[in-house]
């Protein structure tokens, strides 16, 4: 069970990275949707945050797809994303509640902090952050990097479809 979740976790990653990685647009309005999308991550959505990309992508004229690629790329990860804008924001303003560790991130500390001003203020910083460098980064690489990256993908698409592709059954 756990191989055949990793195994659409994978699939539905390479998919993803081969639809980034073909579109075909200008690279400025990749790397704008791809940024746009991702910034949304740090803030609390509430499970709304592709939605929410998709809109601020569309206002502010970036790649859809690219959008959405990247509003799901950290999403899983957002007990570490809060815990990166509260250590963020308390090297700004001193929280109510002190989080030491990962481990002290828990629901009753979460509802303490989420509307505080130490983590708004963190999660502002490191979207702003993580949307200039994805931006920048996609901005001057995607050019150089799209052919090789797309056959590399395609590649491995299709040896991970020839290694767990089931057998189709002969009928008698």
């Amino acid at each position: 069970m756990l191989v055949r979740l990793w195994l659409t976790v994978e699939r539905c990653f390479v998919l993803n990275l081969i639809r980034l990685f073909r579109i075909r647009g200008q690279s400025e309005r990749v790397a704008r949707g791809f940024a746009l999308g991702l910034v949304v991550n740090f803030f609390p959505t509430f499970g709304f945050g592709v939605v929410v990309s998709i809109a601020l992508v569309r206002f502010l004229g970036g790649n859809l797809v690219a959008g959405v690629i990247g509003a799901t790329s950290l999403s899983f990860v957002w007990p570490f994303l809060f815990y990166l804008n509260i250590r963020t924001g308390s090297l700004f303003v001193r929280p109510p509640l002190i989080i030491d560790e990962f481990g002290d991130v828990n629901e009753k500390t979460m509802d303490a902090l989420m509307w505080g001003q130490t983590f708004t203020l963190g999660s502002i910083v490191n979207s702003a952050l993580a949307g200039l460098t994805a931006y920048l980064i996609l901005r001057l690489l995607y050019r150089q990097i799209r052919p090789g990256a797309l056959a590399y993908f395609r590649r491995h698409a299709r040896e991970h479809q020839r290694r767990f592709r089931r057998p189709a059954r002969v009928q008698a």
